[in-house]
């Protein structure tokens, strides 16, 4: 081998090494259905947090999308933090803040079901906290309703992106997980 097709070879192994190495995004996503048959006609709100953990965490974001209800939605509390968009529509909740809330003022019917994607865009490797999606379902004086606060909670590890989910509804709330492949990994 050349000296000079010795060098190409070891600089394409380095890259191929480097982007095996290398931390890709991370995006998780869940749909929750909560059966609110025993609140219906009571008014209240939908809360929905998602915030960072103990610094330096990495840039990471929560897309509400897909609501569904039989319920009545009425007006929405001011944003707190990185939020932006509305029910039903879209609502996109940034971690940048220390607190990050929209809250949809709601009039409960027998149920509602949510979709949300938590993504990571880069895992630094430098992070040491994670970030926290909640959602609640509270009456008009902002208690919560369905067991413990919040009803349920999806945690992101810092180091791996991964998630964990924590479901105190008493059962009124299910959580399901759908894992969308990574575009390289189709490839391998």
């Amino acid at each position: 081998m050349t000296a000079n097709r010795t060098i190409r070879y070891f600089a394409a192994l380095s890259i191929f090494a480097a982007l095996l190495m290398a931390q890709r995004a991370q995006a998780d996503n869940f749909e929750i259905k909560v059966n609110t048959s025993s609140l219906q006609g009571t008014s209240g709100y939908l809360d929905f947090q998602f915030n960072p953990g103990n610094p330096p965490v990495d840039a990471a974001s929560a897309t509400i999308m897909n609501f569904t209800t039989d319920g009545t939605l009425t007006a929405a509390l001011p944003n707190i933090g990185d939020v932006s968009g509305a029910l039903p529509g879209q609502v996109v909740i940034n971690n940048t803040q220390v607190l990050n809330e929209y809250t949809q003022g709601f009039t409960y019917g027998s149920f509602f079901d949510v979709f949300v994607n938590l993504t990571i865009p880069t895992i630094s490797g430098t992070a040491t906290g994670g970030s926290s999606f909640t959602l609640d379902a509270q009456d008009s004086n902002f208690n919560s309703l369905l067991g413990g606060f919040p009803a349920v909670e999806i945690d992101l590890d810092a180091t791996t992106g991964q998630s964990s989910t924590t479901n105190n509804s008493g059962g009124a709330a299910s959580v399901a997980e759908y894992v969308t492949p990574e575009p390289g990994s189709l490839w391998l």
